[in-house]
């Protein structure tokens, strides 16, 4: 599988806390989608949120810390640096779909690099499947699902 995907923070940080409602379909998605050969890709602004996010949960700054450390060095982590054709084409999207700040950030490399956006924020998936392939972690469907559930239906599956 040679396929990419952008990965918001609310993916991340469900996987990084063990007490987050969607822990476990995170962590599972996450390490199912990297060892398929998948790449995740998000803005840097990811590492803010993440460490933010963390710090406020965890109330461990050093845990907050390493996880950003963590995300830097993950080999299928792409973190793309916020250039100034990022930020044009989030402005645009956070004034058309009616976007957080954050949340423009996310559906507008999306939206650049023509790829999914993964995120358990449900208005951020909505508002951006107006635009672009939207995925929680529970609902993405991986090539090899559809595969079998193809083959379950009597159709044809290309070897």
């Amino acid at each position: 599988m040679n396929t990419k995907v952008v990965v918001d923070a609310s993916v991340w940080v469900s996987r990084l806390m063990p007490q987050e409602v969607n822990h476990n379909v995170s962590s599972l998605w996450t390490d199912r989608f990297t060892t398929l050969g998948g790449m995740l890709v998000a803005p840097v602004f990811l590492l803010i949120e993440v460490a933010a996010s963390v710090s406020r949960q965890s109330r461990q700054p050093e845990l907050s810390k390493q996880s950003v450390i963590d995300l830097q060095t993950d080999e299928a982590m792409d973190l793309v640096p916020l250039d100034f054709a990022l930020v044009q084409t989030a402005i645009e999207l956070a004034s058309t779909l009616q976007l957080r700040a954050g949340d423009a950030i996310y559906v507008a490399l999306a939206h650049q690099m023509n790829i999914p956006l993964v995120s358990w924020d449900k208005e951020r998936l909505q508002r951006a499947s107006r635009l672009i392939a939207t995925y929680t972690p529970e609902n993405y469907v991986f090539p090899d699902d559809s595969e079998k559930s193809n083959n379950e239906h009597g159709e044809d599956v290309a070897p």
